[in-house]
């Protein structure tokens, strides 16, 4: 145990570095923002003093130095390209051999002594070469030209152990947001300041100010030195990284021959890296005939020897950025020499001064990054840098494709209006102005992908490699402007140069940069392509049969078809169920308890049928063509009701209907019962498929799909419940149940238009049997085994090496993993996996039964609920009156308030708290529920009595028809709290019961979930029948008189509380031991 002394100087000093004098570094006066805005101010110099050479440099080239356009822009992105490809050599030479303080100091040195003899040069040449940049006069002497491309180059040798050095104060991504944002405005500065000097004054003036500015910033990172952290080597670090990292690939090559089952063993004990680089784990072998004292590598080592192979394609395909980036100090610049530069009268504006359009893009754009656009991001995605720096790097990507876009449409505009007057030597007649939203989207891009690759490379190298890291940023940009030289070069060859159609021809006016501008916005949407083409998803297929992508298929965009399906159907079950009670009772003239008997009856076997319609999904069909088939056979049933409701007359006092209308009318509600049957189990699994579990994101999505699920879901039942009921009371049944006929045909039309966007599910090779019979072979074969012995059965068990562990009681189910001795020939074991599927089935079981009690009091709300409601005073607005079933649509209104409210602040404080994605766990989700449903049988048990007490007070006891003087508005609580109840536990039920089933039975896990409400029905119809049988009758006291004047409803409430308490008990003490099942 460390003292409090310990952990107090733990605290106090900083890990792994030192100060100036070499001493542990105190964490109060070493490092941070102090030491970290003298390393931004060198960075401020060194961009100023960069930029002051590279942005306006194409002028230099085709004026002083009379160069063609081609030959200068060839140049400009050699040097740019070499200047920033030498820094991973810099970076070499710092995290090998002399450090970072120290390589930045020499490196510095040279910066100042290219700067100055590239000072002297352009001192040199005669002011007849230099009055005018952009004409060519005379060629200078070549001792001149020499001594330019010396000092230039001497230039980019410095900037190679100056670059990569100065960003490794942090690696937090607001860092590197901020730290572009200081860059820039030292390239702006250049920009504006040195340029204009450049072309106004002196180029030697204009060079030595930057070579001022480099001077002053080696001063001020010197005088810094004392609140500097060093980088201290561990002693397992003391071998050179290059040589450590280096040495895996040479005996990863050395060892390649050796045995596959001596490196999975080394594997299992190193936990090394993915299978694409296998390869590498070679190194951690020692082979038998190996010299005395020779070691494997580390596994440490072999991981990052992988992390950097692993670098290599995401590099190749930022080139992509990297080559449309090297225009904007080139092209950009030599188009706007040709435009209109007035900005003011008698000023003009030099045209490399608008490349600081880049930098203010960036300074603007930066705090809004930061501040605005990740914070929101965060609270969609949960990373915390908004995205990931990949998906940045992405962004930014196609950006500048817009760029080339952009810039090719203004050339084309300037080439048509150049070619009205003809005159290379004039200006054209076209404002400058033109070319500033393609610098301001470079400027955008920038901030995406140029900061995400910084941010990337930096934290995706091993610790003591971060140089090398932030030098294969720019080694990007620096292949990708050597590139773009080579392209020029080629193009200009192949299209005749000056004395042809170049491309790049010296008069722009005959050129066609356009043209090269539509070659790389169309080189880059291939290489985009590449960047972001995602993963394909495992096990699941398009609806071509293919594999299926996750950039395109899946999700949200399919899983919004099928949630416009699921609306549709719950649109039309609750058009018929809310208010079949009150067609029962009135058209066909049943009394209440045989009207709520049949109610609970037809909605018990509606949600019990899933299970069947899940099965035939889950072992035949697949769930798609069964949503084809379910909803056929509900449109159909549909029809047939609303016929049958049509051939009825429309009046609520029918003493008798004929035989063959009531046979007509519950042949078609079993009907709609059985197309439930095989529509709601598999829809809902069917948009959950669309959410891969084994991707983070994705799994975090469908926690919240089953939010969104149930809130469209509920909009739909508030829709049916306001609008079809109405129709139904006030305009005909017929209407009101075709209505929900039409809305089913376009869910239907809907559902099928969305085909190319689901993932449908594939079976593996091992997966093709029956997951049924898989399955239940287990229970067969550990039933006969059961009396083999325990001592075989537990070295089975640690060879099995099961995914999760078997609760004692289920144990026996292991046995099924023997072979008896005396079996037949060619019988095999069941596999691990098929017993751990049983076993979850069967700690289904107990949770599954315990919910019965939710579901009980669940089924209220479509029968006695209404007809409390017939007998009170509905009247809202004078003339209006509101139906009693539609009162139902609180509980709908009630979800869709108070999902937003649970997924967007419920759950991420329940996260915070209890580290669960989801908040909470279901079981803990679906316990709240029940609680709630009991206090909403308490609160309607209060309500039913205080309503007998006004009957009986007013005298209306033996009055059932007349309305009592008590408001509908008394029932409100007892729905919104049902409402609560609803998005605890139904939600959670969905998402536990998917969640803990195989995966090949998702559609039997959410059949599970309805089932517990329809065996709740069931059980609900016979206690009302067996209370009514109990209690008289109509003719007695019973409970349930169709006078409910004189029923007693309090009674069966209070009854149902107390039944509802039990159950929530009992699923406490179950729910306490369950073991979640884990992902396959």
């Amino acid at each position: 145990m460390m003292t409090t002394s310990e952990i107090s100087l733990q605290e106090e000093y900083v890990t792994d570095t030192v100060d100036h004098r070499g001493f542990a570094a105190k964490r109060s006066n070493t490092g941070r923002w102090r030491a970290a805005l003298f390393i931004i101010g060198v960075e401020v110099a060194e961009r100023f003093a960069y930029y002051g050479i590279g942005s306006n440099l194409i002028s230099y080239l085709t004026g002083p130095l009379g160069q063609s356009t081609a030959v200068a822009a060839a140049n400009v992105n050699a040097w740019s390209g070499v200047a920033t490809l030498l820094p991973a050599l810099g970076a070499f030479v710092a995290d090998a051999f002399l450090g970072r303080y120290r390589t930045i100091i020499i490196a510095s040195l040279i910066y100042v002594l290219g700067l100055a003899f590239l000072t002297l040069s352009a001192f040199l040449i005669p002011i007849s070469c230099s009055e005018n940049s952009t004409e060519v006069i005379s060629s200078p002497s070549s001792l001149l030209n020499a001594l330019f491309f010396f000092s230039l180059y001497l230039v980019a040798i410095g900037q190679s152990g100056h670059k990569p050095y100065s960003q490794e104060i942090s690696d937090r991504s607001s860092f590197f947001n901020w730290w572009y944002l200081s860059l820039s405005a030292g390239i702006c500065l250049a920009i504006l300041v040195v340029v204009y000097i450049q072309e106004e004054f002196s180029w030697a003036f204009g060079f030595g100010i930057p070579c001022l500015f480099m001077v002053i910033s080696l001063v001020l990172f010197v005088l810094g030195r004392r609140s500097y952290r060093y980088s201290k080597r561990r002693d397992e670090e003391e071998i050179n990284p290059f040589t450590r990292i280096g040495r895996v690939f040479f005996v990863a090559f050395k060892n390649q021959r050796l045995s596959s089952s001596e490196l999975c063993k080394v594997e299992l004990e190193a936990n090394t890296s993915p299978e694409k680089q296998r390869f590498f784990n070679k190194a951690l072998l020692v082979p038998n005939d190996s010299s005395q004292g020779e070691n494997a590598c580390k596994s440490c080592d072999v991981e990052d020897a992988t992390a950097l192979i692993r670098l290599i394609p995401v590099w190749l395909t930022t080139l992509a950025y990297t080559i449309p980036y090297a225009q904007y100090m080139t092209f950009f610049t030599k188009q706007g020499v040709t435009m209109d530069r007035t900005i003011l009268p008698g000023v003009k504006i030099p045209p490399a001064s608008l490349q600081v359009f880049i930098g203010v893009s960036i300074v603007l754009f930066v705090p809004i990054y930061d501040r605005v656009f990740v914070p929101i991001a965060r609270s969609i995605t949960k990373d915390p840098c908004g995205i990931t720096t990949l998906k940045r790097i992405g962004t930014g990507i196609v950006l500048s494709i817009i760029t080339m876009v952009i810039a090719a449409l203004v050339e084309s505009k300037r080439l048509e209006t150049a070619k009205v007057i003809d005159q290379p030597g004039a200006t054209v007649p076209m404002s400058i102005w033109w070319l500033i939203p393609q610098y301001l989207l470079l400027g955008l891009a920038d901030v995406y992908t140029l900061v995400g690759m910084q941010e990337f490379f930096y934290s995706q190298v091993p610790t003591e490699l971060r140089s090398i890291g932030l030098a294969l940023y720019l080694s990007a940009l620096g292949l990708g402007s050597l590139l773009s030289s080579l392209l020029i070069s080629l193009i200009d060859l192949a299209t005749g140069g000056d004395a042809g159609n170049s491309w790049f021809n010296s008069n722009l006016n005959r050129a066609h940069l356009d043209y090269f501008y539509w070659l790389l916005a169309r080189k880059m949407t291939t290489a985009s392509d590449i960047y972001l083409q995602e993963e394909y998803v495992t096990d699941a297929v398009d609806h071509r049969g293919f594999a299926a992508k996750r950039s395109n298929t899946g999700r949200w965009r399919a899983a919004l078809f099928i949630i416009g399906v699921e609306v549709a159907e719950r649109f039309a079950y609750y058009g018929i169920g809310s208010n079949l009670i009150s067609y029962l009772t009135g058209p066909l003239g049943q009394s209440t308890a045989v009207a709520a008997a049949n109610v609970n009856a037809w909605s018990g076997i509606a949600t019990l049928l899933p299970v069947l319609g899940a099965f035939v999904a889950d072992a035949f069909l697949g769930r798609y063509r069964t949503i084809i088939i379910a909803t056929l056979i509900y449109v159909l049933g549909l029809a047939f009701l609303t016929l049958s409701a049509f051939l009825i007359p429309n009046t609520t006092e029918v003493t008798s209907t004929p035989s063959f209308l009531n046979a007509l009318f519950f042949f078609s509600l079993y009907l709609v019962a059985i197309g439930q049957s095989g529509h709601k189990p598999c829809v809902q699994a069917f948009g959950a498929d669309q959410f891969d579990e084994k991707n983070q994101q994705e799994n975090t999505d469908r926690s919240s799909f089953f939010n969104w699920w149930y809130l469209s879901m509920c909009a739909g039942i508030a829709l049916a419940i306001l609008v079809v009921v109405y129709i139904q009371e006030n305009v005909s049944w017929a209407v009101g149940f075709g209505i929900p006929c039409v809305f089913m045909v376009i869910s239907l039309v809907l559902f099928v238009l969305g085909r190319r966007s689901y993932r449908y599910s594939k079976r593996r090779q091992e997966e093709e049997i029956n997951p049924f019979t898989r399955i239940g072979r287990v229970f067969f074969v550990a039933f006969k085994n059961q009396r083999l012995s325990s001592s075989e059965l537990y070295k089975v068990e640690l060879e099995a090496n099961p995914s999760q562990e078997s609760p004692e009681e289920l144990s026996f189910l292991n046995k099924a993993l023997l072979v008896p001795n005396d079996s037949p020939e060619g019988e095999m074991a069941c596999k691990s996996r098929d017993v751990d599927d049983a076993t979850t089935l069967v700690r289904l079981i107990p949770v599954w039964l315990t919910t019965l009690a939710y579901a009980i009091p669940y089924a209220q709300y479509m029968t006695f609920f209404t007809k409390q409601g017939v007998t009170m005073e509905r009247t809202i607005f004078p003339g209006l009156e509101i139906p009693p079933a539609s009162l139902q649509a609180l509980i709908s209104i009630t979800i869709v308030l108070f999902v937003p409210i649970y997924d967007r602040v419920l759950v991420p404080i329940g996260r915070s708290i209890t580290k669960d994605p989801c908040g909470i766990t279901t079981l803990k989700r679906i316990g709240t529920g029940m609680v709630l449903a009991t206090l909403t049988m308490v609160v309607a048990a209060l309500v039913e009595s205080k309503r007998l007490q006004t009957a009986k007070e007013y005298g209306l006891i033996d009055q059932p028809k007349t309305t009592l003087p008590m408001s509908i508005l008394w029932l409100f609580p007892q729905y919104i709290l049902l409402g609560l109840a609803d998005v605890h536990t139904l939600v959670g039920m969905q998402e536990f019961f998917y969640s803990q089933v195989p995966t090949e039975l998702r559609s039997i896990g959410l059949a599970l979930y309805l089932s517990a409400l329809g065996v709740g029905s069931l059980i609900n119809s016979l206690l009302i029948s067996l209370i009514d049988l109990a209690t008289g009758g109509d003719a007695g006291n019973s409970w349930f008189n169709s006078n409910l004047n004189k029923a007693h409803l309090d009674y069966f409430y209070w009854l149902v509380a107390v039944v509802s308490a039990v159950g929530f008990f009992t699923f406490l003490f179950i729910s306490r031991s369950y073991i979640y099942r884990r992902v396959d």
